[in-house]
C-alpha cells in the first residue's frame, strides 16, 4: 500500500466517524425490534405498508402457531410479490396447520399450476379436487381438477366429473369459458405431439 493510499484511507475514515458525531446519534437507544413489532401492531391495518404486514403477520403466526390464516396470508402477499416459491411455503405451513383450510388449497394449487407453466399437473389438480370436495361452491377448483384426466386421454372420465361440477352452473358462467380455453389448449399439444 502505497503512502498516498494510506493518507486517502485514513483521512476517509475520519471524515465518516466526522460525520456520525455531527449527523448521527451516537448516544441514541437501541430500539428492540419488539418495540418496532408493538408500534406495527397498533396500527391501523389499511395504513400497513407489505413489508409491516409481513411482520405483523409473522407476529400473529408466532402467538397462534395453530392457526393456519396468518401463514395463508404471508403465502398471499408473497405471491403478490412474485415471489412463488416463498408463497408456495407459506401455503404450505398453513396446510400443516389445518390441512383442509380451502382457500390455501386453492391458493397452492394456483401457485403451482404458475410455477409448472400454466399447466395444471397431477400435483396441483389433486389439490383443485380436495379444495371442490371440501367446499363444492369452489367451482372453479373442481374444473380445474379434472384438466390431468382429459390431457392424459381419458375424456369420458374428466367429461364426468365436469357434468356433476357443471349442475346449477348457468350456461354462460365465464369458468365454463375459462374451462373451454384449458381444452382447447390442451388439445392443440396433443395434436402437436401426435404430428
Amino acid at each position: 500500500m502505497t503512502r498516498q493510499t494510506l493518507i486517502m484511507l485514513i483521512g476517509g475514515v475520519v471524515a465518516a466517524g466526522g460525520l456520525y458525531l455531527l449527523l448521527g446519534k451516537p448516544l441514541l437507544a437501541e430500539q428492540p425490534y419488539a418495540d418496532r413489532e408493538a408500534e406495527i401492531a397498533g396500527r391501523n391495518p389499511a395504513s400497513l405498508t407489505p413489508p409491516e404486514m409481513l411482520a405483523r403477520l409473522q407476529m400473529a403466526a408466532r402467538q397462534e402457531p395453530d392457526a393456519p390464516e396468518p401463514h395463508h396470508f404471508i403465502g398471499v402477499i408473497m405471491r403478490a410479490e412474485q415471489r412463488t416459491d416463498d408463497a408456495i411455503r407459506a401455503f404450505q405451513s398453513a396446510l400443516r396447520r389445518d390441512d383442509s383450510y380451502v382457500p390455501s388449497l386453492v391458493a397452492l394449487a394456483d401457485q403451482i399450476m404458475l410455477r409448472d407453466g400454466g399447466v395444471v399437473t397431477p400435483a396441483s389438480a389433486r389439490l383443485y379436487d380436495r379444495a371442490w370436495r371440501l367446499d363444492p361452491s369452489q367451482k372453479r377448483a373442481g374444473l380445474l381438477s379434472a384438466l390431468p384426466a382429459y390431457a392424459a386421454g381419458d375424456v369420458e372420465a374428466a367429461e364426468a366429473h365436469w357434468a356433476k361440477i357443471r349442475e346449477g352452473m348457468e350456461p354462460g358462467d365465464p369458468l365454463l369459458g375459462m374451462l373451454e380455453v384449458f381444452k382447447s389448449q390442451i388439445d392443440e399439444q396433443n395434436a402437436a405431439a401426435a404430428n
